[in-house]
């Protein structure tokens, strides 16, 4: 099962406001899953919206995951 986020547990992860969060669903830039009154947030569905938005994330995370040797090995010809 896939991890779920609060709009507090996704704000702080990406260092944005909650404001920008409920910005941000309004345009469809990012999926949300409805509960009652409460929204949530999907792990692939949050992966997919850094990968869009925040390039630079992204490229860390890549980096983290595969480690420096990976990457180095990745770009050596």
């Amino acid at each position: 099962m896939e991890n779920l986020y609060t709009k507090r547990d996704l704000a702080e992860k990406l260092k944005l406001s909650i404001s920008t969060l409920d910005n941000h669903m309004k345009e469809d830039k990012l999926p949300y899953i409805k509960f009652g009154k409460s929204v949530r947030f999907t792990d692939s569905d949050v992966k997919e919206y850094i990968r869009i938005h925040n390039p630079k994330i992204h490229t860390a995370n890549v980096i983290n995951s595969v480690g420096v040797k990976g990457l180095q090995d990745a770009v050596t010809y």
